[in-house]
């Protein structure tokens, strides 16, 4: 999966994500995914690996295409 600059997502911030959609304290009762609740998993599972400029923007695209966006 490509950034809008044509970056790749590196995997293991798309399993971070995707670790972080499966967990039920981020998902409501009636399926709805909290995002800001993916979006700080994420952080904090990548912050030292990462800049947060970079796991934001990852974690947009990727939310983007979990919708179908």
């Amino acid at each position: 999966m490509l950034l809008p600059n044509g970056s790749m997502i590196k995997n293991d911030v798309i399993e971070s994500f995707n670790k972080a959609v499966a967990n039920d304290e981020n998902v409501r009762e009636d399926g709805a995914i909290v995002w800001s609740f993916v979006d700080a998993d994420m952080h904090m599972d990548l912050r030292a690996f990462y800049d947060a400029d970079y796991i934001s923007e990852c974690m947009e695209v990727l939310a983007d295409h979990y919708e179908g966006v």
